[in-house]
């Protein structure tokens, strides 16, 4: 072979060899960050035990995570004895699934290994990470897991504690539930950009807040209302009832709904809140303009609110301002109140009046003398929820 044949194949090669490592690469960090995109909350599992060799890698899998000053002040308790897991079910409520799961481990804080004085507490955030690390790791080798807290609930952690006949220098943090997926469990999307700041608290693009997006990200925090709705379904509209609030910037209103239904439909992860309003009602003409809305509740000090936007039309006057509410927007651009102690925002995906040939008793005898007319029924998908 010719000098110039054989540099071209020894390029070729490096250039074939450079292409698959940096395919390689390229694969490895989008398996990485799949893992952690798909990591789900799992709370049902098959009566399949989980590997020795499966649980020493979460094992490691924790103590690889960071620690302040490298302390490492975590102690790992593997739990796959029935009764313990029974145990441990009972003693702590939201750990109720361990009953039937084959594995749990409980990350507890060693505090002989913990810093001194206020650096104490870094022990939390150390244990966190590898509880993090144990439930990325489960992803990847095809289990399902579910982070339940115990610390700081005293009676929680007590409990827990009597179960492990832990010392008095081991501290429960949570109880991780461990255990193969029975079914699928398809993860939720998410990413907010409303959660991030740029430079600047507020900021997206690196420049100051104004003062009144600061008092509003003050107020509120994103919750996560599958998890954490405290209310009642089959009561939640009744009593006071709720405000219903539509429109933009330019042009807005809000009333108060005392019907409604919480609940999904058409998909699984399609939550949803429905809303209904009269024809003759102010609202009804936004509601049938604009795509999103917002649902509020009020504490008891805010009980005026609702009496007055039940009884006072948009008509007639600005309400907010004969009240002397702050209004605020939605990402969408849903009009809210900073009074409100949640704050509900929903992008319609059905709107339809109601169909007199389909009514029995009840409807009939509603709509015999109602001048307001037919109800309209809006289907709102719940896009963000935040409470103060």
């Amino acid at each position: 072979m010719k000098k110039e044949g054989l540099t071209l194949l020894i390029l070729t090669m490096l250039l074939l060899s450079s292409c698959s490592t940096k395919a390689q690469k390229n694969g490895s960090e989008q398996a990485v960050l799949d893992n952690i995109a798909t990591r789900v909350s799992v709370r049902s599992y098959l009566d399949k035990p989980v590997e020795d060799a499966k649980i020493e890698q979460l094992l490691r899998a924790g103590m690889a995570a960071p620690s302040a000053m490298n302390k490492q002040p975590w102690h790992f308790v593997v739990v796959t004895d029935k009764q313990q897991l029974a145990a441990l079910a009972k003693a702590n409520p939201y750990a109720g699934m361990a009953a039937k799961a084959p594995l749990a481990i409980v990350v507890c804080g060693d505090m002989n290994k913990a810093l001194s004085g206020n650096a104490r507490e870094f022990w939390v955030q150390d244990c966190s990470a590898a509880t993090e690390n144990i439930l990325l790791a489960a992803n990847a080798m095809g289990l399902g897991a579910v982070w339940t807290g115990t610390y700081p609930s005293e009676e929680r952690v007590k409990a827990v504690s009597e179960v492990l006949a832990l010392p008095k220098k081991l501290i429960p943090l949570n109880t991780i539930v461990i255990g193969y997926p029975d079914g699928t469990n398809t993860p939720k999307d998410k990413w907010k950009p409303a959660n991030v700041s740029y430079n600047f608290y507020g900021s997206v693009d690196g420049k100051a807040v104004e003062p009144e997006k600061q008092v509003e990200q003050a107020v509120f925090s994103e919750f996560d209302y599958t998890d954490d709705f405290e209310g009642n379904p089959f009561t939640w509209f009744k009593g006071s009832g709720l405000l219903l609030a539509v429109g933009d910037k330019d042009n807005h209103n809000a009333m108060t709904i005392g019907w409604g239904a919480l609940g999904n439909v058409w998909r699984n992860d399609v939550n949803t809140i429905t809303v209904y309003v009269a024809p003759a009602r102010y609202t009804y003409q936004f509601m049938e303009k604009y795509k999103y809305f917002t649902v509020m509740t009020f504490d008891e000090d805010h009980k005026d609110v609702l009496a007055y936007m039940g009884s006072h039309s948009g008509r007639d006057g600005n309400k907010e301002e004969a009240l002397g509410l702050h209004v605020a927007y939605t990402e969408h651009g849903a009009p809210y109140y900073l009074e409100a102690s949640e704050v509900y925002e929903c992008e319609i995906i059905y709107r339809n009046p109601f169909d007199p040939a389909g009514f029995e008793e009840i409807p009939r005898q509603r709509y015999e003398n109602f001048p307001a007319g037919i109800h309209h029924m809006y289907i709102g998908r719940i896009l963000s929820a935040k409470r103060k």
